[in-house]
């Protein structure tokens, strides 16, 4: 029997195209970008499962495979919005055509159960902070082997794609293989958590009490440089690290570091002003959000963010704007800590953003500011 995908939010979505009458313009856009020069042999066949596809049929992985095939080889990949509420995507992935419908805002009702999912600075992994669990170490699984917790046996069956558990005593993180893929596992995955770990709370389990990879510290948030950035960086540290930046002479090499043509040295130069109580600190980090080294920009946005200083929001809000996703969501989250009213603006221009920490983020912060 072909294994019907557990995507619920997928195939709310794939109802309310056909429901909507949206299925022509979801097919044209499908028809125009990707299948307009399949064989005129695999017309009626492609036809015939994409009027499956849109309607309240189930949606098996041979329907799947079948279309995949009928399409053949490609590249490219499309992402058009059907309506305010929808989005169609489509394309060729490792070589597979695929094609996915799904939300395009995350609801008010993601954040309204006894269950919130928060983002992570790792984009495969979702954390879903709960009510208690247990009062003992967290609990690591990396496959459904030997598991003894019959609520991670669960979420490891139901979603081909969960890759770890971690089981702490008020939250479950989740890790899946690839991250495109939540925003159409999240609302699944939330009831699943919510059905197993809060409905059934009372089946705590032991288990064994390996803590895992951390997902929530501050030293997490700071990205793994390569075998080379990492002896350059730890050779800046060397250099840098010991500096005291309330002594003028050293706060002079920090700022001089900060203007280095070593990135390694700008970026460890960006963590040590965040012991500086004057105005350089802002000032160089204005400037370093600017530079070309991505690394350099983290760094700057995690030093402003573990500051707490309301006089980093402009800084913070212009961060919201980077190139790069996690710098976006960094800074995100630092106004959460601030306060996200006053940059209601700023934040609610993320809903729609491309990376989905992002959109997460942005979506439970602006659930806070006006219910919507």
């Amino acid at each position: 029997m072909a294994h019907v995908t557990p995507d619920l939010a997928r195939d709310n979505a794939r109802r309310d195209v056909a429901g909507r009458g949206l299925t022509p313009a979801a097919v044209t856009h499908l028809t125009r970008d990707a299948l307009g020069t399949i064989d005129l042999a695999a017309l009626a066949p492609v036809k015939k499962l994409l009027k499956a596809y849109f309607s309240d049929l189930p949606w098996t992985s041979a329907d799947a495979g079948a279309l995949a095939d009928l399409a053949g080889a490609g590249t490219g990949w499309w992402r058009h919005d059907l309506d305010d509420d929808i989005r169609l995507e489509f394309g060729w992935r490792d070589g597979v055509f695929r094609i996915d419908v799904s939300p395009r805002h995350l609801g008010r009702e993601i954040f309204d159960g006894p269950v919130v999912p928060e983002a992570t600075p790792n984009p495969r992994t979702i954390r879903f902070v709960t009510p208690p669990i247990h009062d003992g170490p967290s609990r690591w699984y990396e496959s459904a082997v030997g598991v003894d917790d019959p609520r991670v046996t669960r979420l490891f069956t139901e979603f081909d794609e969960v890759a770890n558990v971690l089981v702490g005593p008020a939250f479950v993180a989740v890790g899946i293989r690839r991250p495109d893929r939540w925003e159409a596992l999240l609302d699944p995955m939330l009831e699943v958590v919510t059905t197993e770990f809060v409905v059934g709370g009372d089946r705590d389990a032991g288990g064994p009490a390996d803590q895992g990879p951390g997902i929530t510290s501050s030293s997490s948030s700071r990205p793994e440089p390569g075998a080379d950035g990492a002896r350059a960086l730890e050779q800046a540290w060397k250099d840098l690290g010991t500096l005291q930046p309330g002594v003028p002479a050293d706060l002079e090499r920090i700022v001089a570091a900060a203007s280095s043509t070593n990135g390694a040295s700008r970026q460890v130069a960006a963590r040590l002003l965040v012991a500086v109580g004057t105005d350089v600190a802002p000032r160089e980090w204005s400037r370093l959000l600017e530079d070309p080294s991505r690394s350099v920009r983290r760094a700057v946005v995690d030093a402003m963010v573990d500051a707490e200083q309301a006089a980093l929001r402009p800084l913070l809000e212009r961060a919201l704007t980077d190139a790069d996703p996690w710098t976006r969501w960094k800074a995100l989250r630092g106004l959460v800590v601030l306060g996200i009213d006053p940059s209601r603006a700023a934040v609610r221009a993320l809903v729609d953003d491309r990376d989905f920490r992002v959109r997460l983020e942005a979506a439970r912060a602006t659930t806070g500011i006006d219910g919507s």
